[in-house]
């Protein structure tokens, strides 16, 4: 079992913050609508090929595109 870290496990850190302006539109914005979303597909993808044994699937990993990988592993 581990406990909980607090506070005083943890070093310091120092935070701050930047503005860099998109240099694509003329007011400067940056969308982030799927900013939330980028990282989980391909962290899935990477868990479905490493249970699996194999270098890639394409997404979707639909159930019969990892049935398939499946099969061809066994082959």
């Amino acid at each position: 079992d581990y406990t909980m870290p607090r506070a005083d496990d943890l070093p310091s850190f120092k935070v701050s913050t930047s503005n860099t302006p998109c240099p694509g539109n003329p007011l400067g914005i940056k969308g982030c609508g799927e900013a939330g979303a980028i990282g989980s597909p391909p962290a899935v993808i990477n868990a479905i090929t490493d249970a699996l044994g194999v270098v890639d699937i394409a997404m979707p990993a639909s159930p019969s595109t990892v049935w398939s990988a499946i099969r061809a592993k066994k082959h």
